[in-house]
Order: structure tokens, then sequence, then C-alpha cells
């Protein structure tokens, strides 16, 4: 394809089922899979020649990546993919084919109709677009998913933390709810989900400025929902502020099936939350930017 791999962003095993299966996804954005446990890999030709794949960044592909892979826990025919700048896909036939069903979690969101109209400011010649994009760019990705993830104890429901709003799906994608409302921002990159069976999901809101100043505003805080996205609760209770100014990544966010939350920042400190984010407490330690924390049983 004349594409060299700069990174893997994502791995993911297979389910249980499906023992030795295991997808990466990389930067520039592809897929590839392994079916010996990573010691041989093939490109996923169906994601990584996808009709959409123009649009995938600024350079047909070079610009983009393919961050999340998403199993659902019990159907091994069903997965997810996101791709920076390039949409969510799901294959319901083990990989054959691939739909975008990221499209529908858009129009709706007041806080990106505010976005469109400071953009406009700067880029006049789109003022009068109802979704104003540069040229090149399919339409379809602009509600740019940062992190989704599937709620493996119902694994219908997805939560989405894209570029402009938090989106809930209870049809595995096929409609999305805008459930931003009640969060002081509309931006963010990552998003956890209990694995309790709860229902709860968690994001970090940043901050959206033109010169890319994309930070918690002087107060760390973790937000969570346990109805559906109707309301949020700000947590702070053993976080830093109120003059604390860092991000998290889109990878930098994980929950275990106990009720635990972790969250890595950009200044290299992790926290902690056994109480499903009531209270926290910083881990040991303080590291370079953290890009990703994961939750694992051992």
């Amino acid at each position: 394809m004349g594409a060299t791999i700069a990174s893997v962003w994502n791995v993911q095993p297979a389910i249980a089922s499906r023992p030795g299966v295991v997808y990466a996804g990389t930067q520039p954005a592809g897929l590839f899979r392994s079916e010996d446990w990573g010691e041989t890999w093939a490109p996923v030709e169906e994601v990584n020649n996808h009709p959409f794949r123009q649009f995938w960044g600024e350079t047909g592909g070079g610009a983009s990546t393919l961050h999340t892979i998403a199993m659902h826990p019990t159907d091994p025919e069903c997965m997810y993919i996101s791709v920076a700048t390039g949409g969510t896909y799901v294959t319901h036939n083990g990989g054959k084919t691939w739909e975008i069903c990221s499209h529908r979690a858009i129009a709706t969101n007041p806080m990106q109709k505010k976005m469109w109209e400071e953009f406009a400011v700067n880029y006049p010649q789109f003022a009068n677009q109802d979704f104003p994009v540069p040229p090149g760019v399919d339409p379809e990705a602009v509600n740019e998913m940062h992190k989704m993830r599937l709620d493996t104890t119902n694994p219908q429901r997805l939560w989405a933390q894209t570029h402009v709003g938090v989106f809930r799906s209870d049809d595995g994608g096929d409609h999305w709810d805008d459930v931003t409302q009640g969060l002081p921002s509309f931006h963010g990159f990552p998003i956890g989900v209990s694995k309790t069976g709860d229902g709860a999901a968690f994001v970090v809101p940043l901050t959206f400025e033109a010169d890319n100043f994309r930070v918690v505003d002087g107060q760390f805080a973790v937000w969570r929902t346990r109805d559906d996205g109707a309301s949020w609760t700000c947590l702070t209770e053993g976080l830093p502020g109120p003059n604390d100014y860092q991000s998290v990544y889109r990878e930098g966010m994980d929950t275990d099936d106990e009720g635990g939350v972790y969250v890595g920042t950009t200044n290299g400190a992790v926290y902690a939350s056994a109480d499903g984010g009531d209270h926290w407490q910083r881990l040991p330690g303080t590291l370079p930017p953290i890009v990703s924390v994961t939750a694992v049983r051992y």
C-alpha cells in the first residue's frame, strides 16, 4: 500500500472461544490479525482497503490512527474499531464487511453548533455550511470518536467520548443519544465504562481553546453518570486542584470488575478509586506522560 507502520496503538485478544487470535490497530490506520498469539500477523484487508480510507486523515490515511478495538463479549463474529478522524465501524460477520456506525451521533449537540460558529470566525468560507469541514474530509468523520467503549455487561450498549460531545447507543451503534448535557465541556479524550453491571460511565472533560490548550480547567475532575447520561456527578475528592492543569489521553482511563477506576495523566500521575470514583488516591511515582492505562486481574 506504500505505507509504513509508525506505531501500534491498540492490541486486543479475541474472546476466549477463539484462543490465539489477537488484533492490533496501527498508525497509519490499519488493522492486523494474528492467529498464533502474535508470532505472525496478517493485514485485515477489508479494513485497510476500506472504501472510506481516502477520508482517513489529511493525507489519505497517513495521519490517521486505528486507536480502538472492542470485542463483543459473547459473539465472536462482532467487533468494533474506531479510526481517528475516520469514524467507527462494526462487523457482524467476522471481519468480512465493515459498516460505519458513528455517523448518526451528530447534528443535535448544541455545544457542537457553538464550536462550528467559532470555527466559522476563523474560516469564513465555511460560515454558511451546516457542518463546515476542510476540503477532502468526510463529513461523517466530523464527530470523531476519541474513544469508544463497549459495555461488556450489556454489549448492545456503547459509550463514546467524541470530539464534540459524549454519546450513548443502546442498540449496538444503530442509533446514538447525545448525553453531553450537564458536563462543563463537550470536549475530552477518554471514556471509562463500569464492568460491575451498574451502568456507570466516566469522562474527563477538558477545555477547548483555539490554540489547543486542552486541559482540565484548574480542578482535575472525573465526571460520572449512573443514569444513562441523564445527569453527571463531578468527582474530585483526592484529585489535585484548584490550580492543576493537565490532561488525559484517549487510552488513559480504565475500570476493573470490582468497581475500581484508574486514570493516568499527561503529568505522569496515576490516580485510583476503589469505590466507583467517590474517593481517589494518587499511586506512588511520577512517570512520563501516560498514554495508556489498563486494569488486569491476575
